[in-house]
């Protein structure tokens, strides 16, 4: 795709809405090339004209808005975890037109199968491209899931199989950096470095912990170098010693008193408020956001694991960090999974090419 007509379609993405001078100033374009470049647009329906400014003292020709048109296609976000997978269903904005749950224990012999299942099941929901969120180590450069000790999954090329039975572009990634993605995109303007720990809390609660922690640099998913970026060992459980309690994590939640509950996950709070503490003063983000698991704990547990997070942190005085614990009610990892994929699109021409294959191939867009 050419570099000119990228730069017009990602501004009114990212913007909304502009007039031409506006995307002129912003791209360096002229105004005869961006005329030229929307009316093709418009012709395909990405771009829409959405109204026009008053006329000036001289009159004259009025000056249209253009807008993006965020519903032209669709994307499929799915959460895949232990026991199911979440989806949703999001414009490309990443809001949410449709979310619905398959229960399932997934592994390895049915992934496949199930995510194909699902897209058969949306097809008319207009989805052009599908992004997943895993647990585990995930190669999201290579579509290989490289270790997801929860699914049971060692050396899978998930993309590559999914290829060969669909005809949309996938794009998979671990839980804890498709919530960063998330939140890249909802606080864009307010944060531009955050630090996403994603605490996956399991059903056992004598078992280990798991911490995910997502990264955002200058509103770019950070990988790191080996793609491991955000693995993070931490063996600690939410309950050292064995006092009685039932074992499942959600019936301790909702057979005890919350002062109860806050005495007996205090240890682990305070030692994960150490852990995270320092991760926070070597990265030093603008936003910390906690998510997965803890976000069910009472309000008690969440404030005291913020304040203790701060206490932890190195010149705290002189940092101005804005902690966000995640609500209950929000399906970020799954929206997150479709907005990890929206982003990719309007970074990379490539795969804005992709997206818009349908266009192209009628010959209303131009590719070099």
């Amino acid at each position: 795709m050419k570099e000119n007509l990228f730069s017009i379609i990602k501004f009114l993405w990212e913007n909304k809405e502009a007039t031409i001078k506006q995307i002129s100033k912003a791209t360096n374009l002229d105004k005869s090339t961006i005329s030229r470049y929307l009316k093709n647009l418009k012709d395909t329906g990405i771009i829409q004209t959405v109204g026009s400014l008053k006329q000036g003292p001289k009159g004259g020709r009025k000056t249209q808005i253009q807008s993006f048109n965020y519903n032209i296609f669709n994307i499929l976000g799915l959460e895949i975890e232990q026991n199911g997978i979440n989806c949703v269903v999001t414009n490309l904005k990443g809001d949410p037109i449709d979310n619905f749950r398959i229960k399932e224990k997934i592994n390895k012999s049915n992934l496949v199968n199930m995510v194909q299942k699902i897209i058969e099941e949306k097809k008319d929901s207009n989805i052009c491209a599908c992004g997943i969120s895993l647990p585990g180590i995930i190669n999201s450069k290579e579509g290989i899931i490289v270790y997801s000790k929860a699914l049971g999954i060692e050396n899978f090329k998930l993309v590559s199989e999914l290829s060969k039975v669909n005809d949309i572009p996938f794009l998979i990634d671990n839980d804890s950096n498709v919530g960063a993605a998330y939140y890249n995109l909802k606080l864009k303007g307010s944060a531009k470095n955050i630090l996403y720990v994603y605490i996956s809390i399991p059903y056992d609660i004598h078992d280990f912990v798991g911490v995910g922690i997502g990264i955002i640099i200058s509103n770019h998913l950070y990988h790191g170098s080996n793609n491991c970026s955000g693995e993070y060992e931490f063996k600690l459980r939410l309950i050292e010693k064995n006092n009685g309690y039932v074992n499942d994590y959600y019936d301790f939640l909702n057979t005890h008193l919350e002062d109860e509950i806050f005495y007996e996950i205090k240890t682990f709070l305070s030692k994960l408020a150490g852990e995270i503490g320092l991760l926070v003063g070597i990265i030093d983000p603008d936003t910390v956001i906690f998510d997965g698991g803890i976000k069910f704990l009472p309000e008690i547990a969440i404030k005291f694991l913020v304040e203790e997070t701060r206490n932890n942190l190195f010149l705290s005085k002189q940092r101005n960090i804005n902690f966000i614990t995640e609500k209950k009610n929000e399906p970020v990892t799954a929206v997150g999974a479709a907005i990890n994929f929206i982003t990719k699109i309007f970074e990379n021409k490539q795969y804005l090419a992709k997206i818009f294959k349908r266009q192209i191939n009628n010959g209303a867009l131009e590719i070099k």
